[in-house]
């Protein structure tokens, strides 16, 4: 009796193992979507205007923000392609557009952060971007990416913003004029 049940739970497991046994060639087999994932260093996930959209219309054409940030985005693109890889991390690189073809970049990470000196050199990098024209105030927009394949998510129930800019908040705690004037003043 022995030796039969012995035979099977034998058969039983060479059948798993057998089921397990990936016969796909080496060269044939493409990566999983995680390692297509980990393998970029930038990965762009949407756009974020965090201003109300007819406001952001009154005050920039759109011919003239879309390849802006576009150009932002490769060059920021570029700094982290070059980058040596580190843990990956999910982000938001905000930038504001002022008056008077002025703009600057903050970015807000998730845990794990980028590190300070990557961080430095993506906001160099896409400050050193040509800013559009903007009239009757400024223009805040917003790239989430990944990096190096993501991280802890980043968005919750409103838009990232980086944590020294919340001692900036009116009595109302709105993102508006005022309160830009004050993250960055002129």
């Amino acid at each position: 009796m022995r030796s039969k049940s012995a035979l099977f739970a034998g058969i039983a497991a060479l059948n798993l193992s057998l089921a397990a046994c990936d016969r796909t060639p080496p060269q044939m087999k493409g990566p999983t979507p995680e390692e297509q994932a980990a393998a970029r260093a930038w990965e762009k996930e949407d756009v974020w205007l965090y201003m109300p959209d007819h406001i952001v219309k009154q005050r920039v054409d759109e011919k003239s923000l879309t390849p802006y940030m576009d150009q932002v985005t490769a060059a920021a693109e570029a700094v982290l392609n070059a980058a040596p890889r580190q843990a990956g991390s999910s982000n938001m690189l905000l930038v504001m557009i002022k008056p008077g073809n002025r703009a600057k970049t903050w970015i807000v990470s998730s845990k794990p952060e980028l590190s300070p000196d990557l961080v430095t050199a993506v906001t160099v990098a896409a400050n050193g971007v040509a800013a559009p024209s903007v009239t009757g105030g400024p223009v805040l927009v917003g790239v989430r990416f990944k990096a190096f394949g993501g991280g802890e998510p980043l968005i919750s129930e409103r838009p990232p913003i980086p944590k020294d800019w919340y001692q900036y908040f009116g009595d109302k705690g709105l993102l508006d004029d005022a309160f830009m004037a004050r993250v960055w003043p002129d």
